[in-house]
């Protein structure tokens, strides 16, 4: 062996001293010629090969040289490269293809040693360029003879050990081997069973874990339990364990699905946490979402099926399935409103858990962020989108339920806590998702506009029920309509919108803006809705429902009841943006805020004095008030409510009309302003016909006080009638610019145009007041008395005649009169006195028109008795009556003109629209002057009687004021007297319109 191995380590360090490849004889110097002249030595080859061969070959490789050692070895024929080729035959066939030419021999046998010497020196070139990586390739194989003869020596030092082992090995030895092998066998197999026990147990330890809510917990224990059943599958029993571990797997993912249910009424954010994760470890987390949003739309439909059959009638058959709408009408009407509630605070439960697993799922990611495709962004597109399909089937329900016919059989304050609920709801749902619950408005604007239509009536009936009963006496202790309880919700609404005071507004009526909104710089509220009945902008409010309620309250719990119009809905909340303030004001902030900012308006329309109102009125200013309330519960019939409340004052004023402008002795139709007559025929043609309990019975007080002469005939009456009506527009005016407010830009030309004539009532009073002052003078003793004169005197009298003296007799009564009912009311003295003027002028002008003939002297006769009734009137009623001073004055002085002057001014009093003297005045006065002139005579009367304006003006006045001669003569006057009192009533209507 030994002998063997020294062989073989000569003999390998005998291949190693062996130069493997030969030098070929070339040195380090030839390498080094041969590569720099190559040129030159290929030169003296061809030199000597042409001594041998002769001048052909020296032409040839002349002709070679010129060609590129590239171009020769491109020129070489493949098949010389090709290993089993036979280049000789080849060359042979190819020059003795055509017979022996000696010539192409030649040629042939010089190319192809030229071929050869370019093709033997690229090889050489090409070995001495790979002469380097050779000798690294020899000195790796030297290594790798090293590593050979290291490894030789490793293989037979493990033979040595190996034979020294099989000597020593004892049978002992593989004892202990086999005895260790068989131990670790049993510690598999215990392992084996201690996982087949815990299987066993599993079942055990997950309802314990789901009864502690630890879902996640029983979900990975069952996924554990599962995958170590997938490795002891040979087993029989772990193949039932498995089965049964699935079954539970399932109830378990049925328990989920059943706890998730109950999120929705009740939502638990540690429940939800787990149910997540438990969800997640099952990889359902999506399935779950979409099961949730099932739950939800279920939930809604079973809760308010469930909440209308606990109001509907218990003896209904409860297997009778009734469908929603039948169990919405089956609802009764006193329990309509407690059935809304309990159904908002059902709906309100839903939303809420809702919210709450909204705002989870923004606060707690269950995938990591940077996961591609998260899940997360499918469940927060999911709940952005079930916001709108659960608030849609909630409205969807409401709108049904609020269908019902119960709703229009309301009372006021229950429908008023209605609108109320449905606001909060419509507030619930801009916060849950935005929507301005458009199907919800639309549903209460025609419950609403069906309703308001019968409760207008009902107020109009409800006026006249106190018209009826009216005693037309004040109320004592009314400053302003803000101390009604009424208007209690808007009295800062109103600090906010204040209107200009009274005075102001008629004085500035033409310069206000197209909207007629003065408060222009507090328009900021435009930008929100002035119905919202919680805090926008509020200090509590702004937070919203869902922050400061939870699913076990709700913001429908308290304020709902039947007084919740004397209680305050936002609790002590102020709610800046919607125009909405406590009701529970202080009694000194409410002094405060009447004094700071009404007590202007107040003083200006009272004049200082304590406000004349009735019954009747103040019961117009709670309609009003309550009307308010429902503008700013339901913004969308805001134009109808307004419009509404015009129609009540309106009515009004057409009620007082009827009852106390409708004695008038005389016929007073020029004493209507074409406003108020078109204001009194709207009301007689719109409003009356709705009210069936019209006309009323005024028989008695039309009888009694009316008729009465002591009373002045019902003078006190007739001023607090028409005082409170007086005070009535007045108040309304504060409510103008909030009215602005309440308004669409749209509509608010119509309350502007209403505003523009709102001092109707002053209208109003001139013939409610004729009625009694027609009365003061005996007007055909008076007319019998001035025609008994004789006014063609020729000298100027310094006494005035006796009818004067009568007259201010009459006029000394009832200014007396007037002192006794001024102790009990506050009289308007100069609406009053000038009524007493307006008749008082006409009477004498229409006297003096009855004069035939009249002399200078009578002329100044008539002025005396003029100027001495009026300067008693004057001085009687402390009044100054410069226009109807003018109007006598003027009838008196045209006596004087010159004949081109009296001309014109017959001419202007033509023209006058409408006419300020009668045509048989302006006759009997042209007759009178020219009554010596027939010619200039002829001419005014034809021109006074050409036009048809004055023959109709002439018509029309001469039925105005025609004194009813069955009332006022007696038998014993005469039939001139009975001529002379048709011409003053016309005279007196003639000029009624021109004095008011």
């Amino acid at each position: 062996m030994d002998g063997i191995k020294g062989k073989f380590m000569d003999l390998l360090h005998k291949q190693a001293n062996r130069q493997m490849i030969p030098a070929m004889g070339f040195s380090d110097y030839f390498i080094q010629n041969v590569t720099e002249n190559n040129k030159t030595d290929a030169s003296s080859s061809s030199k000597k090969t042409s001594k041998q061969d002769g001048d052909e070959c020296d032409s040839a490789e002349a002709s070679s040289i010129q060609k590129s050692d590239q171009e020769i070895l491109e020129s070489i024929t493949d098949i010389y490269f090709q290993p089993d080729s036979n280049a000789e035959m080849y060359e042979l066939q190819k020059v003795l293809s055509n017979g022996v030419d000696y010539d192409l021999i030649e040629s042939t046998m010089v190319q192809l040693r030229t071929q050869h010497k370019v093709l033997s020196k690229q090889v050489l070139q090409n070995i001495l360029e790979q002469r380097s990586a050779c000798n690294v390739e020899f000195t790796a194989i030297n290594e790798i003879q090293k590593d050979l003869e290291e490894s030789l020596w490793t293989c037979r030092k493990a033979r040595s050990y190996l034979n020294y082992a099989k000597q020593n090995l004892t049978t002992t030895s593989l004892e202990i081997l086999a005895s260790y092998r068989k131990r670790e066998i049993l510690k598999e197999l215990l392992n084996t069973l201690q996982a087949i026990k815990k299987l066993k147990s599993t079942d055990v330890e997950v309802q314990k874990l789901l009864s502690d809510c630890n879902y996640s917990g029983a979900i990975s224990l069952l996924l554990s339990c599962k995958d170590s059943a997938d490795e002891f599958m040979q087993y029989n029993c772990v193949q039932s364990l498995n089965k049964k571990l699935q079954e539970t797997l399932l109830l378990t993912e049925f328990q989920l699905d059943t706890v998730l249910n109950e999120m929705i009424l009740n939502f638990d954010m540690r429940k939800y946490s787990k149910l997540q994760e438990a969800y997640k470890l099952l990889n359902k987390s999506l399935i779950a979402m979409d099961q949730l949003h099932i739950n939800f739309i279920s939930a809604i439909h079973s809760s308010v099926n469930s909440v209308l059959r606990g109001y509907n009638d218990p003896n209904i058959d409860d297997n009778f399935k009734l469908l929603y709408e039948q169990l919405c009408e089956q609802v009764e009407a006193d329990k309509y409103i407690p059935c809304l509630i309990s159904l908002c605070k059902t709906v309100w439960t839903i939303l809420s858990s809702y919210y709450q697993i909204v705002i989870w799922h923004q606060n707690y990611k269950l995938y990591p962020l940077d996961m591609p495709d998260s899940p997360d962004n499918y469940i927060q597109e999911k709940l952005k989108k079930g916001q709108s399909r659960i608030w849609n089937d909630i409205l969807t329900k409401i709108s049904i339920f609020l269908q019902s016919s119960k709703l229009r059989t309301l009372k006021y304050d229950q429908f008023i806590q209605v609108l109320s609920i449905i606001q909060r709801l419509k507030k619930v749902g801009q916060e849950f998702c935005g929507e301005n619950s458009e199907k919800l408005i639309e549903t209460m604007q025609l419950q609403s506009e069906e309703f308001f239509q019968r409760y207008h009536v009902c107020c109009l009936e409800e006026i006249c029920l106190f018209l009826d009963n009216e005693s037309w006496t004040v109320v004592d202790s009314f400053a302003n309509i803000l101390q009604l309880p009424e208007f209690r919700s808007i009295r800062h609404s109103l600090r906010r919108h204040k209107s200009p005071p009274a005075a102001l507004m008629v004085t500035n009526n033409n310069t206000l803006s197209v909207n007629n909104s003065p408060t222009s710089n507090n328009n900021c509220d435009e930008l929100v809705s002035v119905h919202s009945q919680d805090g926008g902008s509020s200090i509590y409010g702004s937070y919203g429902y869902f922050l400061r309620f939870s699913e076990k309250s709700s913001p429908f719990d308290g304020g709902l009841d039947v007084a919740m119009l004397e209680e305050d809905i936002l609790s002590g909340i102020v709610d800046e943006a919607s125009c909405y303030f406590s009701e529970e004001d202080s009694d000194d902030e409410h002094k405060s805020l009447q004094s700071k900012d009404y007590d202007d308006s107040a003083s200006a329309s009272a004049n200082g004095q304590q406000l004349t109102v009735n019954n009747t009125t103040l019961n117009v200013f709670r309609c009003i008030g309550r009307y308010l309330q429902m503008c700013k519960l339901l913004h969308c019939i805001s134009p109808k409510i307004v419009s509404s409340m015009l129609e009540l004052i309106d009515f009004y004023a057409y009620a007082v009309h009827e009852i106390f402008a409708k004695d008038s002795p005389v016929q007073m139709e020029t004493l209507y302003p074409t406003k108020l007559e078109q204001k009194l025929e709207y009301v007689s043609q719109k409003v009356v016909p709705n009210i069936k309990i019209w006309p009323l019975n005024f028989s008695s007080l039309i009888n009694n006080e009316l008729a009465n002469p002591d009373t002045l005939y019902g003078l006190s009456q007739r001023i607090v009638a028409m005082e409170s009506g007086h005070c009535m527009t007045q108040q309304f005016q504060i409510l103008q610019s909030y009215l602005n407010h309440l308004l669409p830009l749209a509509d608010r030309p119509m309350l502007s145009s209403y505003f523009e004539y709102i001092q109707f009532m002053n209208d109003l009073a001139k013939p409610v007041y004729t009625c009694v002052t027609t009365r003061v003078f005996d007007l055909p003793a008076i007319l019998a008395m001035m025609a008994k004169v004789k006014w063609d005197v020729n000298h100027v009298s310094f006494q005035h005649n006796g009818y004067i003296d009568i007259m201010n007799r009459n006029i000394q009564n009832f200014a007396m009169r007037l002192e006794e009912i001024a102790k009990d009311i506050t009289i308007p003295m100069e609406q009053v006195w000038n009524s007493v003027a307006h008749v008082a002028t006409h009477l004498l002008v229409e006297g003096f028109s009855n004069v035939k003939k009249c002399s200078a002297g009578g002329r100044a006769l008539m002025q005396l008795d003029f100027t001495n009734f009026m300067s008693i009137l004057e001085l009687i009623s402390n009044q100054k009556f410069p226009e109807h001073r003018q109007y006598v004055d003027i009838y008196i002085k045209a006596y004087y003109f010159a004949n081109e002057q009296f001309e014109e001014w017959i001419l202007e009093q033509k023209t006058l629209e409408p006419a300020q003297y009668s045509t048989k005045q302006l006759m009997n006065l042209i007759q009178c002057v020219c009554v010596s002139d027939k010619k200039v005579r002829q001419k005014l009367l034809n021109l006074l009687g050409s036009g048809n304006g004055s023959s109709s003006t002439t018509a029309n006045v001469g039925s105005i004021l025609n004194v009813s001669l069955s009332s006022l003569t007696n038998s014993a006057t005469t039939t001139s007297n009975a001529t002379a009192t048709n011409a003053t009533t016309s005279t007196i209507s003639a000029s009624a319109t021109s004095s008011s």
